[in-house]
């Protein structure tokens, strides 16, 4: 057995996995009790949850399988539309609806992976811009839910319209986010995540050591959608109104793909740190300066990749080891070595 290289430290699987299980129930707890405090700004802090539970959802496939999709837009959409239709029209109970939005989106995300997870690099990528606008451009002529001009939400309780309370809507959101860490967590420090390490760093290596890889980005890929689904679905029922220019945008795939890059590839909490910049941004500065978002967040990214691969992530370790001269096994993947 090869020792470990002087000045590393090295953690067992399981000490790891209940650190960060640790950290994660204590990250959840406050952000359950924020509503209570002075510091509560729930529309905030939802619109970031959601970005957040995206951006970890992606780097189950993008970051762990090396899979770079643009198309993550779509699972967000079906979500939406689907947890809306189900409040709307058969008046289901919101948090079953959400449920049925992750399953559609976990659906859809099989029509989307059997025909182009047969394709590798580039050729992937393209494929998925291609279908983002495919299903944009369809929902828009769909009649039945309104097409363009989008369609309205109405949560009905008792046959009168449910009253709006913001603070339900935030720990609906918070249940969504817990449910992703904890996903992040156990992929991260399990065997199917070992699998989808070995098929981002050579998929014909890993075919010959047994991994099916067709079979592991479909898994990957569908517990992504699922995430982002219900993710939508949450969104839906707090913007009571949708249309497929909003859900369905080219912009939201993109923003999903940056921010798990710009906090950190193939890490637990690389794409929070991500989102949870991205959704502070956005909302702060989206409403004043229309699209400035994407160029500050376009910079960013510029600049991740050319003085810090690793994301914040890895700007962190990088601090660490010059306070301590200690090494942290598990850094990110540079954003430059994921195969687009």
């Amino acid at each position: 057995m090869t020792a470990a290289p002087t000045g590393t430290r090295t953690h067992p699987p399981r000490v790891t996995a209940a650190r960060d299980l640790a950290a994660a129930a204590v990250l959840v707890a406050v952000l359950a009790v924020l509503p209570w405090t002075e510091w509560g700004n729930l529309r905030l802090l939802f619109t970031t949850l959601i970005w957040t539970t995206c951006s970890i959802a992606w780097n189950l496939v993008g970051g762990y399988a090396g899979q770079v999709s643009f198309g993550f837009a779509v699972f967000y959409g079906i979500g939406a539309y689907t947890a809306a239709v189900l409040i709307t029209e058969a008046h289901v109970n919101p948090y079953l609806a959400f449920a049925g939005a992750a399953l559609a989106a976990a659906a859809a995300s099989l029509l989307v992976g059997i025909p182009t997870f047969r394709l590798r690099g580039p050729y992937f990528a393209i494929a998925t811009i291609g279908i983002n606008e495919a299903v944009r451009v369809v929902m828009n002529n769909m009649e039945a839910v309104g097409a363009a001009s989008g369609y309205r939400v109405n949560e009905m309780v008792g046959g009168q319209r449910a009253p709006f309370v913001m603070a339900e809507h935030y720990l609906s959101m918070v249940v969504i986010f817990a449910v992703a860490l904890l996903v992040s967590i156990l992929v991260a420090r399990s065997r199917f995540g070992l699998a989808l390490t070995a098929i981002r760093d050579d998929e014909d290596a890993a075919a010959d050591i047994g991994i099916n890889a067709f079979q592991h980005k479909l898994a990957a890929h569908a517990l992504a959608a699922a995430l982002v689904g219900a993710a939508g679905g949450a969104y839906a029922r707090y913007a009571a109104f949708i249309d497929p220019g909003g859900v369905f945008n080219f912009n939201n795939s993109v923003s999903i793909l940056l921010m798990p890059v710009i906090g950190g590839l193939a890490t637990v909490w690389g794409p929070i740190i991500g989102g949870a910049v991205y959704g502070i941004v956005q909302e702060e500065l989206v409403a004043r300066f229309s699209q400035i978002h994407l160029g500050l967040y376009g910079t960013l990214l510029i600049l991740a990749i050319l003085f810090e691969p690793g994301g914040v992530v890895g700007l962190m370790r990088r601090v660490w080891r010059a306070l301590t001269g200690r090494r942290v096994q598990g850094g990110p993947v540079p954003a430059r070595g994921v195969k687009a």
